[in-house]
């Protein structure tokens, strides 16, 4: 019996891919399977896979896709050794596409979001088995280290800047028409709550007498010059609300905001392995959201994970499903009062450290990396048992 399990990983900015892929995978031991991590950017690692290859590989995956269209002599890897691949796909369809269609019947797309699954059968009409897969975040080992009163981290943002102002102008060098329509999706979805940017898009380009459902290079382009856009725009609201406060901003691309007439402080990025002592160590943790509704970016579950306080925008999925989360602090992005939010919080002298405990039970139950590991199991032995079938006449 196959006992082998293969997480791909390629290059990213702090390492969290390699880190959370080889992490997530502990809890396969008691299943009898075995987890293994293989960087493709490492030289030799098709010596690596062989040998897992020869003794039976169970399933194997990749977050974003990585990994799923290696292939041989031309044909996909996958299929030639009749192996199930599962895509763990948590970006938008727009930013890279091929992702989410891949011509072997061995590969799935298994998503962390409901917008990407939608759009991508709206759209891309991938011929693959797609499916959404729990979202799995690690437990924290350090989050009753130090009791949430006595944090030294008032408030942390860990977030990549992408300063809007610079992202439009670089559409100075688009055509006309389609710079006219990034321009006008821009102002409307910087007025909207968080939440698929998609329609805004082809609202505008249609308003501008352009109809490019059937030209989905076009459609995508466009669609991701305003996603980084407004999740640009949106994390910069966040971070200027923290300016005068005594909070933290940890990540790279912030020298466009005024640093040296704040009161918070910039650090560099550091390594995804540092991120949980750094959680357990914050009494509130700002997190935004990408664009979308059905979900929540995997700072806010870590958040929980670690006994902070977790501060982010609002989509449908906060309103809903962590309105009764008291640790947890919805902001409108959009809202005039944003930064006096933040700074009421910062300045409150709760201790909120007993009020953790529901989002610290939700991140257990619901987030936990045995839900993600079931999902993709469950999810290759359906990919195993559909190739046993007779395949559908085209």
């Amino acid at each position: 019996m196959a006992s082998h399990v293969v997480a791909f990983v390629g290059e990213n900015e702090n390492g969290i891919l390699a880190d959370f892929s080889r992490a997530i995978m502990e809890p396969l031991a008691p299943m009898g399977l075995q987890g293994h991590l293989i960087d493709l950017h490492e030289p030799g690692w098709a010596d690596r896979l062989q040998p897992l290859a020869r003794e039976g590989i169970a399933f194997a995956w990749g977050a974003a896709g990585i990994g799923s269209r290696l292939d041989v002599g031309g044909e996909n890897l996958w299929e030639l050794l009749q192996v199930p691949f599962v895509s763990a796909l948590a970006d938008t369809p727009c930013q890279l596409p091929t992702a989410h269609r891949v011509s072997s019947r061995f590969v799935a797309n298994g998503y962390m979001f409901r917008d990407w699954l939608d759009l991508q059968r709206r759209f891309i009409r991938s011929p693959q088995i797609s499916a959404l897969l729990p979202h799995g975040v690690l437990p924290n080992p350090a989050r009753d280290d130090i009791p949430w009163s006595r944090r030294p981290h008032r408030m942390v943002f860990v977030k990549t800047a992408d300063d809007p102002v610079r992202r439009r102008a670089e559409w100075n060098g688009w055509p006309a028409p389609l710079r006219a329509v990034l321009h006008d999706a821009a102002e409307i979805a910087a007025l909207r709550p968080t939440g698929d940017i998609t329609d805004i898009v082809l609202d505008a380009a249609m308003a501008r007498g352009l109809y490019l459902e059937e030209r989905l290079e076009i459609l995508f382009a466009l669609t991701f010059q305003v996603d980084l856009y407004i999740r640009g725009l949106r994390a910069d609201a966040f971070a200027r609300a923290l300016l005068p406060l005594d909070a933290v901003i940890i990540g790279r691309g912030w020298d466009h905001l005024d640093m040296a007439s704040a009161r918070a402080t910039w650090r560099a990025a550091i390594p995804a392995g540092e991120l949980p002592a750094l959680y357990a160590a914050t009494q509130f943790l700002v997190s935004t959201n990408p664009n979308f509704s059905h979900g929540v970016h995997e700072r806010i579950p870590n958040g929980f994970a670690a006994r902070a306080c977790v501060v982010s925008d609002q989509n449908a999925f906060t309103r809903g499903r962590l309105a009764g989360i008291p640790s947890f602090f919805g902001c409108e992005w959009t809202a005039h009062d944003l930064a006096e939010r933040i700074a009421a919080l910062f300045h409150d002298p709760t201790d909120h450290g007993p009020l953790t405990d529901a989002a610290l039970a939700m991140a257990e139950e619901e987030f936990g990396p045995e839900g993600f590991l079931r999902g993709m199991i469950d999810l290759a032995g359906l990919v195993q048992a559909g190739n046993r079938l007779e395949r559908f006449p085209s």
